[in-house]
């Protein structure tokens, strides 16, 4: 299954290192998701659904698209739970990743952290879109 990206914000954090904001409207879901890559291999996607359709993905060509969902709730719920495992759960995904250049990468914490307020604001305009009452 594709991982459609529509209006896609690219936030560069380092060498080697990007985080994207999208709005995802496919199969796998519809809402604002977000996916942070290491070497080009996507390491984390958070995928903000909303109701009980929230999750992220780690590893995932290596985990062949494992997840752990997120508890059922909002859009900003999810984004928020995004931006905790982004921030606590990166460096678990790094160390058990198969491609040593990977495990070894160090992520600039303040650069990793100003693309994440980024990321976030720009996945609440996407959620503000789509709960917004039809005029």
């Amino acid at each position: 299954m594709a991982n459609v990206k529509h209006a896609l914000v690219e936030y560069p954090i380092q060498d080697n290192v990007r985080l994207e904001a999208y709005w995802r409207d496919d199969a796998g879901g519809r809402g604002p998701a977000a996916s942070l890559y290491v070497h080009d291999d996507e390491i984390m996607r958070f995928d903000c659904f909303g109701d009980d359709n929230g999750h992220c993905h780690f590893n995932l060509r290596q985990t062949r698209g494992r997840r752990w969902m997120y508890p059922a709730g909002s859009f900003r719920d999810h984004i928020q739970q995004s931006l905790f495992d982004l921030r606590n759960n990166l460096g678990f995904c790094l160390q058990t990743h198969q491609d040593e250049r990977v495990q070894k990468m160090q992520i600039d914490a303040a650069s990793l952290e100003q693309a994440s307020r980024a990321m976030a604001a720009q996945l609440l305009t996407f959620a503000d879109e789509l709960t917004e009452e039809p005029a």
